[in-house]
């Protein structure tokens, strides 16, 4: 056992550096770490690559080499859209590597290629304390502009962290692909942010689609969505460019979702978000608004009134109450007035493509708890070293 776990953190040193990517993701590569009873096929239906991929090779190459695979073993994946397999390579042990590529539509052992790097990490970690910015004190700890557009991209997108409200003294750490070098294209695998007693981290990580950012339980780091913001109710008007308004007397667009019920009845925050504004507003009576990250707000409106003690600034949970159906403001009988917007135009709730409630689960969070694992040991034997 002891053997098998030396070799195991040998292997984690490998170097296997990967194409930096944005959306979409024309090419996409990432790692798997091999659990129990997996077998190539097992994996290539956990991560949702083509199978016929998988026969071609196999077929086309030593079989025994490729697919004698353990548990503990470290496999690095190159696709071409995520899906369509252009390589591999499969760390049986520091030294033994076997490299699967494609070339003219046949697969190839490459059998001439030298493991590619010996002793350095496969990871590294850029930690720093925010003293101007988190662009400026990043890019001075070696960060490139690339890394730091992407730490900003997936910070915008959680509702759990804003990054124009980090603090002097906030502790950031960053952990890359591979060796920190000038101008080399690594990847961010890892992000955390200690602020007081705060903590936030996210690990990258392929979800079977393509390339997200995950929170330490599984959770998707992008804000997400409910359908409805209450358990009971009928919709009295739809989302709708032009609509004859009951009480002005005029056409004019309606830009959200009314959903008639009982006055009194609970309302919810459909997303995790920060509450920008709690009261009066015109013709919205009593209202509520909702930011969800950088990109999205709700509107809740013509409420009875408000939970008690919410005010701007609060962070409200998924499904969590924050006000009562009423007919405040212009409103002909008790209903919720319901607006989404995303950078500031209306969406149709009912029919706009949102982001959805996602969570790695089953075979997937496993993998993806031993992929943390796998980083968090090449990190601390780094260190030890």
């Amino acid at each position: 056992m002891r053997q098998a776990t030396k070799w195991l953190a040998l292997l984690l040193f490998c170097n296997t550096p990967a194409e930096v990517v944005s959306r979409p993701y024309s090419n996409t590569s990432f790692d798997v770490i091999v659990s129990r009873r997996d077998t190539l096929q097992s994996i290539f239906t956990r991560y949702g690559l083509d199978k016929s991929d998988l026969y071609a090779m196999l077929s086309q190459v030593d079989r025994n080499k490729v697919s004698s695979i353990k548990p503990g073993q470290l496999i690095h994946f190159d696709t071409s859209d995520g899906k369509r397999l252009t390589g591999m390579k499969i760390f049986r042990a520091h030294g033994d590597v076997v490299v699967v590529k494609r070339s003219a539509g046949h697969y190839k052992l490459a059998h001439d290629i030298k493991p590619e790097v010996k002793v350095k990490g496969q990871f590294h970690q850029v930690g720093f304390q925010l003293k101007r910015s988190l662009y400026a004190d990043g890019k001075k700890q070696g960060l490139s502009a690339a890394n730091l557009a992407e730490i900003d991209r997936v910070m915008k997108m959680d509702p759990m962290i804003d990054p124009k409200r980090l603090l002097p003294g906030t502790k950031v750490e960053v952990t890359l692909e591979g060796e920190l070098k000038k101008n080399a294209k690594n990847n961010v695998v890892a992000i955390d942010v200690t602020q007081g007693k705060k903590n936030w981290h996210v690990t990258r990580f392929h979800d079977k689609y393509s390339h997200q950012f995950y929170h330490d339980d599984g959770s998707t780091a992008a804000v997400n969505f409910l359908k409805y913001p209450m358990k009971s109710f009928r919709i009295s008007s739809p989302f709708s460019a032009s609509r004859m308004h009951p009480i002005l007397g005029y056409k004019r667009a309606h830009n959200g979702v009314d959903y008639a019920a009982p006055t009194g009845t609970a309302i919810w925050s459909t997303a995790e978000g920060v509450v920008e504004f709690v009261g009066n507003r015109g013709g919205y009576g009593k209202a509520i608004i909702v930011k969800h990250g950088e990109n999205y707000k709700t509107l809740y409106a013509h409420l009875s009134g408000f939970s008690k003690g919410l005010k701007k600034g609060d962070r409200v949970k998924q499904k969590q109450v924050i006000g009562y159906v009423g007919k405040t403001g212009h409103a002909t009988g008790p209903h919720l007035h319901y607006e989404l917007r995303r950078a500031g135009v209306p969406l149709d709730p009912l029919r706009a493509k949102l982001p959805v409630k996602a969570k790695l689960k089953g075979e997937l969070l496993k993998a993806f708890q031993a992929y943390q694992g796998s980083i968090n040991m090449a990190l601390s034997m780094k260190k030890v070293k």
